[in-house]
């Protein structure tokens, strides 16, 4: 389709009809649910319960579609269309104001806003202001575009966005890591982390060692099923790349786990996420934990207790020295007790709670009895 000529702001601006755009189903801040858009309605519906467009429909219903905000769009496959790379949620805002058939499910919205529309004066909404970028020979250039605009400047991606951009633009492209982080200004290396990160957790999930849906911690952002967060940061642990046997990779790697390796990388990820399928629950409760999770991985015993499902804080205490175990345990008995002979002493209980908990109080006893008798013998032992 020929776009429309008109008078342009900037000669690289074309106008299209908003019939010859299509929605992205690979925006990266679609993040993990991207599967699940099968045409452009789902995506449009997505893009709404997902980051909404109230503000916009507000913006273009009174004001028309501004000329100095061009969607960014690549060539497509379909018929001559542009895919949206840069604007999508513009473009969903547009196709429900005007009642395109891809808005079909959010009816409600176009009758509000079109009432708006109409009351001051329609202004302009098709055609829109685009700027295009053939699918090969600017591939590189609107990748380029997008890493800067999104993860250099302010309007950021989130760190799941930002890992699928990276893996985009060095598997589409020529462009090497390095060169990409030049290109942003990384001095930290914060792309490789992600990047690193990502590959690790496609690599299960195509080996069928994660899936995503079975998380029971949930994230935020373009990736809701799962706090990929946890992920990159697990992996910064020497102790954990010890582990999983990636101390020497690069992060470009695609597939960074040893086949050899896969259960326990599987394993670490049970332990962060837990499994609703298999009724697993997290070996840790909050992301504050990744560091003692990362040093559990150092001992084959303490691994064997994730294994078994153990939660962290039942392998710390199982498996702390036994002179640690005894001294805080015993120090807080007597001090419980001590406290609770005094209660006895200045306010007795009556005949019926004292029936109640004596048994109870003759097992404490015996127990401590039971240890005290231990310890005499290991110490007799040792004078032996």
């Amino acid at each position: 389709m020929t776009p429309t000529s008109i008078d342009l702001p900037n000669e690289d601006v074309e106008w299209h009809p908003l019939s010859n755009l299509l929605l992205d189903a690979h925006n990266p801040r679609f993040g993990e649910l991207a599967q699940e858009r099968r045409n452009q309605t789902d995506i449009l519906d997505f893009i709404v319960k997902t980051f909404g467009v109230a503000d916009l429909l507000s913006s273009l219903a009174v004001n028309g579609y501004f000329a100095a905000e061009p969607m960014v769009c690549r060539s497509g496959d379909d018929g001559g269309k542009l895919i949206v790379a840069e604007g999508n949620r513009r473009l969903a805002a547009c196709l429900i104001l005007v009642g395109d058939e891809r808005a079909k499910n959010q009816i409600h919205l176009t009758r509000k806003y079109q009432t708006t529309h109409q009351q001051h004066g329609s202004p302009r909404i098709d055609p829109v202001p685009v700027i295009r970028f053939d699918a090969q020979e600017d591939k590189r250039a609107l990748l380029s575009y997008l890493g800067v605009r999104h993860i250099a400047a302010a309007k950021s991606w989130d760190s799941y966005a930002k890992a699928v951009w990276v893996s985009r633009i060095i598997q589409e492209t020529d462009i090497p890591l390095k060169d990409v982080a030049e290109m942003i200004g990384d001095e930290h290396r914060a792309l490789a982390r992600l990047l690193e990160g990502y590959h690790f957790i496609q690599q299960l999930e195509k080996n069928d060692r994660f899936r995503p849906e079975d998380s029971n911690r949930k994230g935020r952002g373009s990736n809701t099923l799962y706090p990929f967060s946890w992920v990159y940061t697990i992996l910064g642990y020497s102790s954990a790349r010890r582990f999983l046997g990636i101390e020497n990779n690069s992060p470009e790697t695609q597939e960074p786990i040893p086949l050899e390796k896969l259960d326990d990388a599987g394993l670490l990820v049970r332990s962060m996420f837990g499994n609703r399928s298999q009724g697993a629950a997290p070996a840790i409760d909050d992301s504050r934990q990744l560091s003692k999770l990362a040093l559990v991985l150092e001992s084959p015993e303490k691994v064997e207790l994730l294994r078994q499902g153990k939660k962290l804080a039942e392998i710390e205490e199982s498996t702390r020295p036994i002179s640690e175990a005894l001294s805080s345990t015993l120090v807080v008995a007597r001090e419980q007790l001590s406290s609770l002979s005094g209660r006895l002493d200045s306010d007795p209980p009556n005949a019926r709670t004292a029936r109640e908990f004596h048994p109870l109080s003759k097992k404490v006893k015996n127990l401590a009895s039971a240890i005290e008798q231990k310890l005499k013998t290991a110490s007799d032992g040792d004078d032996d």
